[in-house]
């Protein structure tokens, strides 16, 4: 059991790591099913690893809605919006069941500082670009930061994880409302979105196995 964790573990990493490459490419069913697998595959090892069943079904959510934001349109994005709000639910439930029994350092609160920082400074930015989406959002946001500090009690990975999470819905948000596909850095932040997402759910995954 062990070594078929552990495949499927790598095959996610090695699908994720891949995912770089056809990003750049037009939207496709083909291109959405990449995106997707690493994370369901990240779901599939937490259930043979015997992880909590919420565990089980954040990723799942997650994968839900890597499908959706894998198209263009309002409806695919507020489809993806909703999926991942229903992930950090998840998330913040098996936190909240965990405990967690890290005692709070200056560290974890700075962590958690400039991450709300941040996310005010976008959401100013943003709030009559993105119209009446301002509100879902702000419903988005504050479930995502309480996710980020109920993982200041775990440990640095889960905590890093949950900040990575929180960086990469920042650089998708001002990609869609403040600086637009026609940037000249945006094939970069598209990277960087992926990048950080999908490190952030490794992270979580390995750091809350066991919970």
């Amino acid at each position: 059991m062990a070594m078929l964790a552990t495949g499927i573990l790598l095959l996610s990493v090695a699908l994720g790591l891949g995912y770089h490459l056809i990003l750049p490419r037009s939207k496709t069913a083909w291109r959405a099913l990449w995106k997707v697998l690493p994370i369901l595959l990240l779901s599939l090892y937490a259930l043979v690893q015997g992880s909590h069943p919420l565990l089980v079904l954040a990723l799942v959510f997650a994968a839900f809605g890597d499908g959706f934001l894998a198209f263009e349109g309002e409806r695919a994005f507020l489809r993806g919006v909703a999926a991942f709000l229903l992930c950090h639910l998840t998330y913040i439930a098996l936190l909240v069941l965990d405990g967690g029994q890290q005692p709070w350092e200056g560290w974890a609160l700075a962590v958690v500082l400039v991450a709300l920082a941040a996310t005010v400074v976008v959401i100013a930015r943003i709030r009559i670009s993105a119209g009446w989406l301002i509100g879902p959002m702000l419903a988005y946001t504050l479930v995502i930061l309480t996710m980020l500090v109920l993982a200041t009690r775990e440990d640095a990975l889960v905590l890093a994880g949950a900040g990575l999470f929180v960086v990469s819905d920042l650089i998708l948000v001002v990609r869609r409302f403040w600086t637009g596909p026609g940037h000249r850095h945006d094939r970069v932040a598209a990277h960087a979105v992926w990048a950080t997402y999908f490190f952030a759910q490794l992270m979580l995954t390995l750091g809350l196995v066991e919970a």
